[in-house]
């Protein structure tokens, strides 16, 4: 099966590469995830094995590996899934190589085209599992200069001291209790750009629980009892607060 085009814009493509088989791009994405993420290289294996099934190999999760080509070059990289138990979107990893940062979509330089791109996707993705609405997109946010930047794009900042789990590079004989006692934790920011069509106007303890516990234990497999999980549970207020929708 070939890799399944999603966007065109001129010369712009985004193509899925999911169970495809396309070989070249999906080794032109894992290149390209090596090269923007060399923190992360050692998941490369990883994803090469996923990149082998389809989108819904995992019962109630819809993935994604997209690449973005621009005159028929790798450019950009976007991974993210829908998860059916949460009613959410989870953005992964997202980059695009230097040369092509100032190229733009209509007014959108091409790392936020990916952003709403895949938020437009979640949302037909929760549809084709059933569900009535989406929250919208969860961001992991490395730095408060990235943070500030997406807020004024229309992400907003969710209250938890979240930390990201970095797991170590995989060996044969480890077990998956092995690795999660060598997981290291790296602080982050919790972002979400809402579907402002069926977005809510507050949110509380619980739902900001469910965000960040849809990572945490539906993406990277923690246990919901593991210090740092009921760390990050504990630093969400507990009160509601109204969001204040910012303008796409």
């Amino acid at each position: 099966m070939a890799s399944q085009l999603i966007r065109s814009e001129g010369n712009i493509k985004i193509w899925s590469l999911l169970g495809s088989g396309d070989a070249a791009r999906i080794e032109a994405m894992l290149s390209l995830y090596a090269e923007l993420f060399p923190q992360y290289a050692h998941y490369v294996p990883r994803m090469r094995r996923r990149a082998e099934y389809g989108e819904e190999h995992r019962a109630g999760h819809i993935v994604h590996y997209w690449l973005l080509e621009v005159g028929g070059q790798p450019a950009a990289l976007r991974t993210f899934r829908y998860v059916h138990g949460r009613r959410v979107g989870l953005a992964h990893a997202l980059a695009v190589k230097p040369v092509y940062r100032a190229v733009s979509v209509g007014e959108q330089r091409l790392s936020m085209y990916l952003v709403h791109a895949c938020l437009d996707q979640i949302i037909v993705d929760s549809k084709r599992l059933g569900d009535k609405f989406t929250f919208g997109m969860v961001n992991e946010v490395e730095s408060p200069n990235l943070m500030e930047h997406y807020k004024r794009n229309g992400i907003l900042e969710l209250p938890a001291a979240y930390t990201e789990p970095v797991f170590p590079a995989e060996k044969p004989d480890r077990t998956r209790e092995g690795e999660i006692e060598l997981v290291r934790f790296a602080p982050m920011f919790l972002g979400l750009l809402p579907d402002t069509t069926q977005g809510i106007p507050f949110y509380t303890r619980d739902l900001v629980a469910n965000f960040a516990l849809a990572f945490l234990v539906d993406h990277y497999g923690l246990p919901v009892q593991h210090p740092q999980v009921q760390s990050i549970l504990n630093s969400i207020p507990a009160l509601s607060r109204r969001i204040e929708w910012i303008s796409q």
